[in-house]
């Protein structure tokens, strides 16, 4: 057991470090190769494709939507004018405060200066015929005439909530002056569209749906409407940059062009800024030829897709007319017929499967 202790077990420890040290040194200077089960970089396996796969032309169905990042914000205000002009003696409503039409917001007072005016030629006309029926008496100067002023209430044109009241007694105001606004209390889900997405949205008839996390199912958007910006808020956009997830190349897009805006129904219980998503329906089809969006090169409503030449064995494109989508298949109208066959993959595009094939976000 001496024996064991002074030269076995050493021995074994120093072979055991030996193997390690091996196993570090072959790790930090020898990559892993294909032949160790191993992808080429020796650190994730890529998924294979057959670049030549070829895919027919076949019917299905489709129901094609769009995806909208939205934002829940509160519906415009409507400024309260007043409609006179002096000293305020009263504010009837403050922020806060709910308002009906006709509802009295402030009193003002302006001086009369007609009726001061009359009553200072009155005093000065009695003063004159006291002296002149008076020789024999000091003459007596005209009495002193406090000044006349008329009063006003400025009223509500609307209804809604007060808000942005600044205005106190004693200030002055002016005809045209804003004392105010008026919140309708109302709010909208707003989604920014691109030009794009603007262009895909002619002519369909509009339906959306939003999803809340106050509510358990999508809500339908009643009455939504798109709203092209002004030409202030349009410049103030920025165009945004992305990664194509295919080649890795960076891609600009247009800043928003317009928004898409839905009402929040009554009693939904919601607050401004909250992050949403709308999706509006483009329309479905059933019965179309179809193609994966793999397969398809192209935007909007025309495309490419690619078919093997016999003769030299390379891809040949053929433009095709395109229609509906979704997130697996885009229709084919035009430029195919069924059964035929095209590239599963669009030739060039580095990892096919990584998004939408050769299409762009359309």
């Amino acid at each position: 057991m001496e024996t064991a202790r002074r030269y076995v077990f050493p021995i074994i420890w120093m072979v055991l470090f030996a193997l390690i040290a091996a196993a570090l040194v072959r790790m930090a200077f020898f990559p892993a190769t294909a032949a160790d089960g191993a992808s080429g970089d020796g650190i994730s396996p890529t998924a294979a494709y057959d670049e030549y796969a070829l895919v027919p032309a076949t019917p299905a169905d489709i129901t094609s939507t769009l995806e909208l990042p939205a934002t829940v914000k509160p519906d415009a205000t409507t400024p309260v004018l007043s409609s006179a002009a002096g000293e305020i003696t009263k504010v009837s409503k403050h922020n806060g405060d709910p308002v009906a039409l006709g509802d009295v917001i402030l009193e003002v007072r302006a001086e009369d200066a007609k009726a001061t005016a009359a009553a200072e030629a009155k005093a000065q006309a009695d003063a004159d015929a006291w002296n002149l029926t008076h020789p024999d008496k000091p003459a007596q100067a005209p009495k002193a005439v406090a000044t006349k002023y008329q009063y006003f209430e400025v009223t509500s044109t609307g209804s809604g909530t007060m808000t942005e009241m600044k205005l106190l007694e004693k200030q002055q105001v002016s005809i045209g002056d804003t004392i105010g606004q008026l919140s309708p209390g109302t709010y909208a889900i707003v989604a920014d569209l691109t030009p794009e997405q603007q262009l895909r949205l002619i002519d369909v008839p509009l339906s959306a749906t939003v999803e809340l996390p106050t509510t358990p199912d999508p809500v339908p958007c009643e009455a939504p409407a798109i709203t092209e910006l002004s030409a202030d808020e349009a410049d103030a956009q920025q165009p945004s940059t992305s990664t194509d997830p295919m080649t890795g190349m960076p891609v600009s897009s247009s800043g928003p062009a317009a928004s898409l805006r839905c009402p929040v129904p009554a009693g939904t219980k919601i607050v401004p800024g909250l992050s949403v998503e709308v999706t509006v329906g483009l329309g479905t089809a059933s019965g179309v030829l179809t193609l994966p969006i793999t397969a398809v090169e192209g935007k909007l409503g025309s495309g490419t897709v690619y078919t093997m030449d016999e003769a030299t064995g390379e891809p040949t494109p053929v433009p095709v007319t395109l229609g509906l989508r979704d997130d697996s298949v885009v229709e084919i109208t035009g430029g195919l017929n069924e059964g035929d066959m095209v590239l599963q993959f669009v030739p060039g595009v580095e990892n096919p499967e990584a998004g939408m094939g050769g299409m762009g976000p359309w």
